[in-house]
């Protein structure tokens, strides 16, 4: 039980660490591309604290909700360390109910997208976190109702397998530069069938 824990822990640090890598390249530097002297502040952010100053373009939306899946990654992982068997169930249902939205957001978006690898990646990898948060939130309820005296040595393998899983295509997500650059190339007119999109090629 107590490796069980520990590699939820570890799993759930690096979901933060993805995030935190999407926010700092995507919108930080973004913002603050003509400013100098706050690299180190930019660094020592918190990424689940993180204030977005508009949710209303798309990039920064689809950030907020990498933001809200992660706060429910670090939940579940909180209410695992503690047993807290209501606050699993909790927590496992928002990660699904987020992937969703997310995977929703990201089907949205990629109408707008040139063709390609990147977006293709992330495409297969929303979807991916989508039906994998739908076996995690089985398996965590299985697990939240077991009894202490019950065998749960596969439900817990199971259960950071899956972890492992989401976390990987969450980390495609989190590095989909390319993806973010073509909407931010975009932004003025995105959603538009006038668009102009950069064609470079990238490999």
């Amino acid at each position: 039980m107590a490796e069980f824990k520990k590699q939820i822990s570890e799993l759930s640090e690096k979901f933060i660490e993805d995030l935190k890598y999407a926010i700092e390249t995507n919108i930080i530097n973004n913002d603050d591309d003509d400013d100098e002297g706050d690299d180190e502040e930019e660094t020592n952010f918190d990424p689940l604290e993180y204030k977005f100053l508009s949710t209303k373009a798309p990039k920064e939306k689809f950030m907020e909700s990498l933001q809200k899946v992660t706060k429910s990654i670090v939940a579940l992982s909180n209410a695992i360390q503690k047993n807290e068997r209501s606050n699993m169930i909790r927590s496992t249902g928002d990660v699904a109910t987020v992937f969703t939205q997310i995977n929703n957001e990201a089907t949205e978006i990629a109408r707008s997208l040139p063709d390609g690898k990147a977006k293709e990646k992330l495409l297969e990898s929303t979807s991916r976190c989508k039906t994998s948060s739908v076996q995690l939130k089985i398996n965590i309820s299985v697990k939240a109702s077991s009894d202490e005296s019950d065998d749960v040595s596969d439900l817990n393998n199971k259960i950071v397998g899956l972890f492992e899983l989401i976390n990987q295509c969450f980390s495609v997500i989190a590095h989909s530069d390319r993806v973010y650059n073509d909407m931010d190339f975009n932004k003025q007119s995105f959603g538009s069938s006038t668009s102009s999109w950069n064609t470079i090629s990238w490999n």
